[in-house]
Order: C-alpha cells, then sequence, then structure tokens
C-alpha cells in the first residue's frame, strides 16, 4: 500500500484521548491567523512612505494583532498548563522531544513578540491606542529612546527567527502527515 493510500485510510475520527480539544484547536488556529495578519501588515507597511494613512493603518493593524496575540496567548498556555497536549503519536522519542520542544518555542515567541512590540511603542513614548472606540492600553515602559532602539532590534530579530520557527512547525507537521503517515496534523484540525 502505498503512503497516499495509507493516509486516506486513517480513521476519519480521531478518540478524544488523542487529539487537542476545541478550545486548543480554536486558539490554535486564531493566533495562526493574528500572527500571520501581523507579518502580512509589517511587510505591507514598507510599501507606503512615512507618514501616510496605509502605512500608519498597516502598522496600527500589524500592533493590535500582536497586542490580541498577547491576549490569547495567557489563555492558551495556561489551557495547555491546565488541560495538558495529547499523548505524541507513536514514533522516535527524540522526534516526540523534539515536537515538544517546538511548542514551548512558539508559546515563548507567542508572548515575548507582542511584549516587545508593546515595550518598543511605549519607550518610543506613545500608547497603544485606538481613540475612536476610548481603548488605550496604559504604557510599560516610560519614553526612552536607547531603550526603544535596543528592544525594538530584538523585536525585529525576533520576529525573523519566527519566521523560521514557524516554518519548521508546518513542516513538521506536513512530514508528519505525507511522510510518516500518522495523526498528528490531524489531531489539531476539527
Amino acid at each position: 500500500m502505498d503512503r497516499i493510500t495509507e493516509i486516506q485510510a486513517l480513521p476519519e475520527v480521531l478518540s478524544p484521548s488523542r487529539r487537542y480539544d476545541r478550545l486548543a484547536v480554536w486558539l490554535h488556529w486564531a493566533v495562526f491567523l493574528l500572527v500571520a495578519l501581523a507579518y502580512a501588515a509589517i511587510e505591507l507597511k514598507g510599501n507606503f512612505a512615512k507618514g501616510t494613512p496605509p502605512r500608519n493603518l498597516a502598522m496600527l493593524v500589524h500592533e493590535w494583532a500582536g497586542l490580541v496575540v498577547l491576549g490569547l496567548a495567557v489563555p492558551r498556555l495556561l489551557w495547555r498548563l491546565v488541560r495538558g497536549a495529547p499523548m505524541p503519536e507513536p514514533g522516535w522519542r527524540l522526534m516526540q522531544l523534539a515536537g515538544s520542544a517546538m511548542h514551548w518555542v512558539l508559546y515563548l515567541f507567542i508572548l515575548a513578540q507582542p511584549l516587545l512590540g508593546l515595550l518598543t511603542i511605549n519607550a518610543g513614548g506613545h500608547l497603544l491606542a485606538l481613540p475612536q472606540l476610548g481603548i488605550e492600553i496604559p504604557a510599560l515602559v516610560g519614553p526612552d529612546p536607547a531603550l526603544k532602539d535596543t528592544v525594538k532590534e530584538i523585536h525585529e530579530t525576533l520576529g525573523t527567527a519566527f519566521y523560521l520557527v514557524i516554518g519548521l512547525h508546518a513542516m513538521a507537521a506536513l512530514f508528519h502527515h505525507y511522510m510518516l503517515g500518522d495523526n498528528t496534523l490531524r489531531r489539531m484540525l476539527r
């Protein structure tokens, strides 16, 4: 039997103990979409001249998508700590350890990146706000140009590293699905 036939022969429904629950799946994909939105916005920002409305909008989308990522990362991490994760698919112990480590690195990124972004904004003397809605996020630090430059550089460097980590995570899921034919990817789908 070839790999595609084997994958198609996998049971359609995984037992609850072998898959992530609905909240974990929702949080995973919501964070994914928000991270993708933040990355798309920051990449688009470079296409517009400084001070123009489209550039300002792209930056605002980037900042708020990041803040919502942080807002979802905390319950996501708490849910993972309380609820745990399904048992890993059978396979090499080293691969299971690498998968677990990758998940914790992703959690670190989705917590650190938005916090670093917010610190950059605040150290630059600004608040993250939507005045039209009366929303203003309190500053974590006061204006500090040197801190702003340092934190911004870390934020941008980690942002580039995050591309790699996300890519490895996606490639590992696809490798498990198409090459190993296990349910690693399917257990995060509903």
